[in-house]
């Protein structure tokens, strides 16, 4: 029976843990402030899984607990875990044994038990046959078995071995929902309004204007320090960055690079950044659909790649505050698995570009790339250049500036912006190569899908779920990634920047994750 031990580079991933908590906040409900946050966009809805989404993480740990909590105050990668409302978690064999923490109530006043947890793990939610919120499958792909033993006690069972349950729970299948509320409301409608064991309880959200918080004060770990929090839609830089110099405002997120030195001109605002584990990309639509697809042919795809000197780009937009990964699905936050000498499959070389694009037989049609309006800072003027690149060996892309994803997605298209984060597992590439990317990810499995992954590429998949010591899992890691270059369904372009500015009186620690902690040792007020 293993009760501690370390996998990969991230400490107390499995094995007991209890830690002690963060101090409480002194706020007396009457001199606690209302917190406004101006953001670009919000989602409409947030069910903690159906509700994915780069703008529902800044606000979601604010609504709902983890079961177990990536500790960014201790290390800066998040690779130290520790106790969130589970506070042990045990291993043997192929069962994890969960034990939670007494007293947890909800935003509703019930307290939450065991039931809850395995509802929230289980399959009638997550990874049965048809759950309610069905994205769950690919975060609980392996579980067999969710089972409230007691209380206060939960037994996860997996088809073999699976050392990165932990690791798991970190993510947005171990944010805990209320059973009976849920089921009782309906997965839609608590959609609209959630209910979780957060330090704030939603109390107004309309997903095209705004989402109101105020201050649940039997939190888990105390009261937190602001009585309402308003997320707020501001769709313009501007209006966000004025509303924060003057006061009306005491938090906006998405900074364009370059004005960033604007925002630090002022002396009563605080520029906040964090090298995020997300990167901007964009996928080819590798399938003959329209018929005359001409990205079916994976020399046309290579490249296109090669005709890109994404270095440049990202230096000329970015300057050093983040950077181009030469290599897919070797990046920096993966600790062991990453190598950082591992040369660059397919370097930037116009000459070779060219007669890979002879070789594709492509005749100039023109490819559309479909984009979100000002989604990912940076990206439309990154794909002005891109598409200079192209052009300069032939590729005739036009790009198509949509104002929603939906749009995005709809059909025909030969490419669209993407984005994949990489921390499902801390210190593991099981997300971004395997998840975002495998049999039941949606870039293979939606309407818009944009590929059909290979059965080489499944091969090395199975091989590299299945394995559980370090080297094994890396040497599948190696060849599932060669699988994935060896079609190039996609290009990664940069790390992501995540920004906000704030009020300088205020103490804010950004996380990586872009995660707005609005409580604990990630934010201060002023006394």
């Amino acid at each position: 029976m293993i009760t501690r031990r370390d996998f990969g580079t991230y400490s107390l991933g499995a094995g007991a843990a209890t830690l002690l908590l963060p101090k409480k906040w002194a706020h007396a409900q009457g001199t606690r402030p209302t917190l406004t946050i101006a953001v670009d966009n919000l989602w409409a809805n947030i069910n903690t899984v159906n509700g994915i989404s780069t703008t529902t993480r800044r606000f979601f740990p604010n609504i709902y607990s983890h079961l177990v909590e990536r500790d960014y105050i201790a290390d800066e990668q998040g690779l130290v875990l520790k106790p969130g409302v589970a506070t042990e978690w045990t291993q043997d064999g192929k069962v994890w044994t969960i034990k939670l923490r007494e007293g947890v109530k909800f935003h509703n006043g019930e307290t939450m038990t065991a039931e809850d947890v395995a509802f929230t793990l289980g399959p009638e939610r997550l990874w049965g046959d048809e759950p309610f919120e069905p994205r769950g499958k690919t975060f609980a792909a392996g579980f067999t078995r969710v089972e409230a033993i007691d209380d206060l006690t939960v037994e996860i069972e997996t088809e073999r071995e699976d050392p990165y349950i932990p690791g798991k729970l970190t993510g947005y299948i171990g944010f805990v929902v209320p059973k009976k509320a849920y089921l009782d409301m309906g997965v839609d409608a608590f959609g609209q309004a959630p209910i979780g064991t957060g330090p704030y309880k939603v109390t107004l959200f309309r997903s095209g204007e705004v989402l109101e918080m105020e201050a649940f004060d039997d939190y888990w770990e105390g009261p937190p320090p602001a009585a309402k929090l308003i997320w707020r839609i501001v769709p313009e830089f501007a209006a966000r960055m004025a509303g924060v110099v003057s006061g009306e405002f005491d938090f906006m997120a998405n900074i364009p690079t370059d004005q960033e030195a604007q925002m630090e001109s002022y002396d009563n605002v605080t520029l906040a950044r964090a090298l995020a584990s997300n990167y901007p990309a964009f996928a080819f639509n590798t399938r003959p659909d329209p018929e005359d697809n001409p990205l079916v042919d994976v020399n046309l795809r290579k490249g296109m790649v090669q005709a890109i000197d994404m270095n440049a780009i990202v230096e000329a937009l970015f300057g050093d505050t983040t950077f181009h990964p030469d290599v897919p699905f070797n990046f920096p936050e993966y600790g062991d698995f990453y190598d950082p000498d591992m040369p660059n499959p397919l370097p930037y070389d116009p000459e070779a570009a060219r007669a890979l694009i002879e070789k594709s037989g492509y005749d100039g049609q023109p490819l559309q790339w479909h984009i979100t309006r000002q989604f990912y800072p940076n990206y439309e003027a990154a794909a002005e250049i891109m598409i200079e690149q192209w052009r300069q060996v032939g590729v005739n892309v036009v790009a198509e500036v949509l104002d929603n994803f939906e749009l995005v997605y709809t059909r025909p298209y030969h490419m669209m912006n993407m984005s994949m984060s990489t921390d499902f597992i801390p210190g593991d590439p099981y997300q971004p190569l395997w998840l975002d990317w495998g049999p039941t990810s949606s870039r293979a499995t939606a309407h818009w899908k944009t590929w059909d992954p290979t059965e080489e590429y499944l091969a090395a998949g199975r091989e590299f779920e299945q394995a559980t010591d370090f080297e094994t899992r890396k040497a599948a890691y190696l060849k599932l990634s060669q699988a994935w270059q060896d079609v190039t369904p996609g290009f990664y372009l940069w790390k992501s920047v995540y920004n906000w500015a704030h009020r300088s009186d205020i103490e804010f620690v950004p996380r990586p994750d872009g995660e707005m902690r609005m409580f604990g040792e990630y934010m201060t007020l002023p006394s």
